[in-house]
């Protein structure tokens, strides 16, 4: 029967454990890349606008290369450092602005093979940057304390993504659409509600990704003695 809590592991199958988890994540990351776009794509459509093919290709490129960055980041700061929350922080913290980066350069390279001009950024690569340096910093804090307590509950890590989410991802929206007004070009509906989608969404994500990579373990564990 599952239990909400895991038992103390033996020394020597940490580290294979935290392999086992890393994988997981960094695999379903690439998934939940697709997914988000799928659901940024929706949003746009209800919004009242189907963006070109190529330039979905573009966001597509972008998009996973963030959601693997960043989620596999959160979830080596999160399983190698389970002593520690506050070293899964940093880590994480550090991990952000790398994916940005990555996500940059692929949306970049993508629109040189599609031969379509770079969209003009609201926000500045740096002001992105920190923000989501913070936001992934916080979040990778609070699923490591998960991990530490070796909860399953599956409420806790989809709220914490849900909080982070909504304060960090909040912001970054406000202050894009801010910043598109000030420069005299109100971001569009269609556009407002795919970054409200990407923003609130990610961390969701990469909550739940952090959770099934606990989850497997866990299952792998009850297998393993019953095996035995």
């Amino acid at each position: 029967m599952a239990q909400d809590r895991l038992e103390p592991e033996p020394t020597r199958t940490i580290g294979d454990n935290a392999l086992r988890q890393i994988g997981t994540v960094a695999l379903l990351s690439v998934l939940l890349g697709f997914v988000m776009q799928g659901f940024i794509l929706a949003a746009k459509l209800a919004g009242g606008s189907a963006p070109a093919g190529v330039l979905f290709i573009s966001d597509l490129a972008q998009g996973v290369t963030w959601s693997f960055f960043v989620c596999t980041g959160v979830s080596i700061g999160v399983f190698l450092s389970k002593a520690r929350a506050s070293v899964a922080g940093l880590i994480a913290l550090a991990s952000a602005p790398i994916a940005v980066a990555f996500a940059k350069s692929a949306q970049k390279t993508m629109n040189g093979i599609l031969k379509v001009a770079d969209q003009p950024a609201v926000l500045s690569l740096a002001t992105i940057s920190i923000l989501r340096a913070i936001e992934y910093g916080i979040l990778g804090w609070l699923l490591a304390k998960l991990v530490q307590q070796d909860s399953l509950k599956i409420n806790r890590y989809i709220g914490s993504g849900v909080l982070i989410g909504v304060v960090f991802g909040g912001a970054i929206v406000f202050l894009t659409y801010s910043s598109s007004v000030t420069m005299g070009t109100a971001l569009p509906l269609p556009k407002t509600l795919g970054t409200v989608v990407n923003e609130v969404g990610s961390p969701i994500g990469c909550a739940l990704l952090i959770y099934i990579g606990q989850w497997i373990t866990h299952r792998h564990k009850l297998i393993s003695e019953q095996d035995s």
